[in-house]
């Protein structure tokens, strides 16, 4: 068997059905071979960066590893984005490439045409990054990087295989199913952490539950709703783990520079948070969110000890795999967290005083819109402030699906690979959500969508500006705007020529709630957002967590304050 054969009938045993890329010559054997393999497809994207994002969103979709592949050089280079995306929101997505040199040392200021050190550029975003140039070296090599890959904090790993090692033939004793096992990541007495967290819940007069997209990461949601409802205290979260709680009545919002108000209000009055798979990513020096967890117990958990590093006042931190201490939490009664029936009813007051704040005309329509997708839709946004409005308005309509971001790295331009990678895992309609700026990004891939007839439905929230750097432009105090405005230089071409210019059915937002949700083929839903729109409310730097703009009345306030 060709070497190149090995890879893709181990990434089948894996269970991987899809992989994305964009060919080249050093690569043509790992694709061909590819094709060979009856139960994997290999999808041709039309950038390397979007088969990277579809790798993404086939593994945050699916709970199995994504696999993207591209050529050397630029290929590579072009991978470098979705690569460090994977790292920041902790995707396991195995990225491959190939080379043609064997020689790594070289007295001149480059390696080859097109060659370079591609482990040492990838080596500090990647949890395992290795170079083959050996045959003997394949197996063990490969199989030691999906298995870093997808056990214990999972993330991005990489291997870059010479051409020649591709079309290589492996020793016959060697088999695709050997080393598949990947360990369940150690988990120090999670019986005895569960009871500690009980206990400190059910000694505590203000407790609440901080939930991370770990929660998500982990496909713990159904264990985690079970534990919250047994618990029966507030649950806040991050922007990106909304999902988690959102239906139990227990939800009070997630927190944030952005985040929702009432979810800031009912943390302050906390006395213990459980953070659980939450990376409290707030420098430790925040004016804002450090006094407010040094004033509090706080229990943290999280697989990935170097994320206590951030927060050294925070003391009581356990290592642990939170699927497995879910599932023991989830085990508990409701008479083992207590009773906090008064401190509910307290945060349901704050939430009903504050819920008709900081809303706008488009997350109210984005909140209608979300009524009509089903729950089990995967929605993907991209990066602007089309991401918050989408964020406010899952809150707003108590919508339970999970929303893939690229929450930590930010990256513009995602949502189109991610939302084609979901697809494959899920076979079922998706979401995206995205910017008038955000879709030029990576608009080539709407030939994808196009040309395989994904029903994917892209509603592009067009406010004619790039608002989110505008609005930084205005809160830093620049006179006047520079290429964010359509007087300063920035401008949005017709996005219905651009639909149909691929093929792709257009209408606007009204149109489109009159016909309805799914669509069974692509479509682009033009929503026009007033460009003076402001993302309301928002935390100023060094400003309390109580203290988002625009203010609230002082009568609002002090009837807040003495609840």
């Amino acid at each position: 068997m060709k070497a190149a054969d090995y890879i893709a009938h181990s990434l089948s045993h894996k269970g991987v059905t899809d992989v994305f890329g964009v060919p080249g010559g050093v690569i043509l054997e790992l694709i061909y071979a590819f094709d060979r393999t009856q139960s994997i497809s290999p999808h041709l994207c039309y950038h390397e960066q979007s088969a990277g994002f579809a790798a993404c969103g086939y593994a945050q979709s699916g709970g199995t590893m994504g696999v993207a592949y591209a050529t050397r050089g630029p290929g590579f280079t072009n991978l470098l984005t979705p690569i460090a995306d994977a790292w920041y929101d902790s995707i396991p997505v195995l990225f491959l490439t190939a080379h043609a040199s064997i020689v790594m040392s070289s007295c001149g200021r480059t390696l080859a045409d097109q060659e370079m050190d591609t482990c040492q550029i990838v080596s500090p975003i990647t949890k395992y990054a290795a170079r083959i140039d050996d045959v003997n070296q394949l197996a063990p090599v490969f199989h030691e990087a999906c298995r870093q890959a997808v056990s214990g904090r999972k993330g991005p790993v990489f291997l870059d295989i010479a051409k020649s090692v591709l079309s290589s033939e492996l020793p016959e004793s060697i088999s695709p199913s050997d080393s598949l096992s990947c360990p369940t990541p150690s988990v120090k007495s999670p019986s005895e952490l569960a009871g500690r967290i009980a206990q400190a819940i059910r000694e505590a007069r203000h407790p609440v539950i901080l939930a991370g997209d770990g929660i998500n990461i982990s496909h713990s949601q159904n264990d985690f709703r079970q534990f919250a409802l047994q618990a029966g205290i507030p649950i806040l979260s991050s922007r990106s783990s909304h999902n988690v709680g959102i239906t139990s009545g227990l939800y009070f919002g997630y927190m944030g520079s952005h985040g929702i108000r009432y979810a800031h209000f009912v943390l302050s009055k906390a006395d213990t948070v459980i953070v659980l798979g939450n990376r409290l990513s707030f420098p430790d020096n925040s004016s804002s969110f450090g006094p407010v967890f040094r004033s509090k117990r706080c229990i943290w958990i999280d697989i990935d000890s170097t994320e206590f590093l951030r927060h050294p006042s925070i003391t009581e931190i356990h290592v642990a795999d939170i699927s497995v201490l879910l599932k023991e939490l989830s085990q508990y009664s409701h008479h083992s967290f207590g009773n906090h029936t008064e401190w509910l009813n307290q945060c349901y007051t704050i939430r009903q005083l504050l819920q008709a704040h900081d809303t706008s005309p488009t997350v109210l329509l984005i909140s209608q819109l979300l009524s009509q997708i089903p729950s089990d839709s995967t929605i993907v946004s991209d990066v602007g402030n089309n991401e918050f409005m989408v964020s406010r308005a899952c809150v707003l309509s108590n919508a339970s699906h999970r929303v893939l971001y690229s929450k930590s790295f930010g990256t513009l331009g995602n949502a189109l690979g991610k939302a084609i990678g979901s697809f494959y895992t899920t076979k079922q309609p998706v979401v995206v959500f995205i910017g008038d700026q955000g879709l030029q990004f990576n608009v080539q891939e709407l030939q994808y969508i196009s040309q395989h007839h994904l029903p994917i439905t892209i509603f592009v929230i067009n406010n004619r500006a790039s608002a989110m750097i505008r609005d930084r432009e205005e809160v830093i105090g620049y006179p006047y705007h520079l290429h964010t405005t359509e007087n300063s230089g920035y401008r949005v071409p017709s996005l219905q020529a651009i639909a149909e210019s691929y093929c792709i059915a257009f209408t606007d937002i009204h149109s489109f709630l009159s016909l309805g949700y799914p669509s069974a083929t692509p479509v682009m839903v033009e929503i026009l957002s007033p460009s003076e729109e402001r993302l309301l409310p928002f935390l100023p730097a060094g400003h309390s967590i109580l203290q988002m703009e625009p203010q609230l009345d002082d009568s609002l306030i002090n009837q807040l304050e003495q609840l």
